[in-house]
């Protein structure tokens, strides 16, 4: 069964792709393949977050959408977004 993780950025899409490009990497890192990652606009999560392991996310969410929201913001700021990525593996290994 193919797990779903979905990436999301404020109304524009380019740094959620950018923020799933980094989770791809890092699941490939760790062997992680049952796993599709879906780059969304925040107005779109209600419905694409529903069945998510988890939402990687450049801004802040303030609705509960039923699934871990996890804090990327580091990638805006240059960061490597380690603990994001750490936290996300995390969860798929949970």
């Amino acid at each position: 069964m193919t797990r779903k993780i979905v990436t999301a950025c404020g109304l524009a899409v380019s740094m959620a792709q950018l923020v799933a490009s980094k989770v791809n990497e890092r699941l490939k890192t760790e062997g992680i393949t049952d796993v599709e990652v879906i780059p969304a606009k925040v107005p779109e999560l209600e419905n694409i977050a529903k069945d998510a392991v988890c939402v990687v996310t450049t801004v802040k969410i303030w609705d509960d959408l039923g699934v871990p929201i996890i804090d990327a913001t580091d990638f805006v700021m240059g960061g490597d977004g380690k603990a994001a990525l750490d936290q996300m593996v995390e969860l798929l290994n949970a």
